[in-house]
């Protein structure tokens, strides 16, 4: 199950026009942890984590467009960190 982390915010409202972008693993199932960065690669905070399995998209909406995404697959005990990735306009990221 993967868990969405939601903040209100005022001042920065989450798009209405839905998920800015997806992340999906590869062939096998993943953990996974995504972030929010700023322009600087500055962490803002969780957008959400969890288990995915293979085929399964989980959207994602970022205020900044920007995310960091932290992943290990289930036959690894070893993780891993994306550079920070563009989340716009609907883009699926696809962790290995």
């Amino acid at each position: 199950m993967f868990t969405l982390i939601v903040g209100l915010s005022a001042t920065a409202p989450l798009p209405a026009q839905g998920p800015s972008c997806y992340v999906t693993p590869g062939l096998e199932k993943t953990l996974v942890s995504v972030r929010e960065v700023d322009q600087d690669g500055n962490p803002l905070g969780e957008l959400g984590s969890g288990w995915l399995n293979p085929g399964e998209q989980v959207p994602i909406n970022s205020r900044t467009g920007r995310v960091v995404i932290q992943y290990q697959q289930a036959s690894s005990d070893k993780g891993y960190q994306t550079d920070p990735q563009g989340c716009s306009n609907g883009r699926v990221i696809t962790v290995p």
